[in-house]
């Protein structure tokens, strides 16, 4: 098979998400896939139901009331706003970033997650090293295969996502240039205007701009 060349690389994350649950074949099992797995089963559930086909406001909440404590989001946001700018804001500074962070990230996989269409993953390997682990995915499109990594870390008895690199692109580094362009431009207050302003959109339009809703 060849490898499906993306547009949009984000697009396929919330779908690569979503087949969890349904590989062609598999890595021994572990606590950290079949942590995922039992998630996903769940989001499945919810995104195939006919009864929140026209009901989205119940259908999104339950889906991030099932996926999104699998995420790190203070994590996610240190490693995006980057160490030395981290490091340069106030605490109360960096809790509103990390809220508005999760809020962007939360509306943008729910997008994607309901754009799932039976496609398949096969998982090719799990990596852990000390508190830090890696699952490998292919996810099995018409098209081609799209290679999607997961990046976990363990905190609390438990295994959350801190990152997804989709062909080689890391989520977070993606996130990390975007806002140090805006930041060096502007200035910290006006990515979080941004982020606050594209937070809005998303949870206010329900169709939402699916070319760029991973752009700020």
């Amino acid at each position: 098979m060849y490898k499906y060349k993306l547009r949009n690389p984000w697009l396929v994350i919330g779908i690569s998400f979503a087949l969890m649950l349904g590989a062609g074949k598999a890595v021994q099992a572990s606590g950290i896939t079949e942590g995922l797995k039992a998630t996903i089963d769940q989001v499945i559930g919810v995104v195939t139901d006919p009864q929140y086909k026209e009901d989205r406001h119940t259908r999104r909440t339950k889906m991030k009331n099932i996926i999104f404590p699998k995420f790190n989001f203070l994590e996610m946001g240190k490693r995006s706003l980057g160490s030395k700018r981290w490091k340069e804001r106030s605490p109360e500074e960096r809790k509103a970033f990390v809220d508005v962070f999760g809020k962007l990230l939360e509306n943008s996989y729910a997008n994607k997650l309901e754009s799932y269409h039976d496609e398949k993953i096969n998982y090719v390997d799990e990596i852990v090293k000390g508190k830090f682990a890696m699952v490998k995915t292919e996810v099995v499109r018409k098209n081609g295969i799209v290679n999607v990594d997961y990046k976990l870390i363990q905190g609390g008895g438990e295994w959350l996502v801190y990152d997804i690199v989709v062909e080689g692109v890391s989520m977070i580094k993606n996130y990390r240039s975007q806002f140090a362009r805006i930041i060096h431009r502007d200035s910290f207050g006006s990515l979080m205007e941004k982020l606050n302003t594209k937070v809005d959109k998303l949870e206010n339009d329900q169709d939402g701009n699916k070319d760029d809703e991973d752009k700020i």
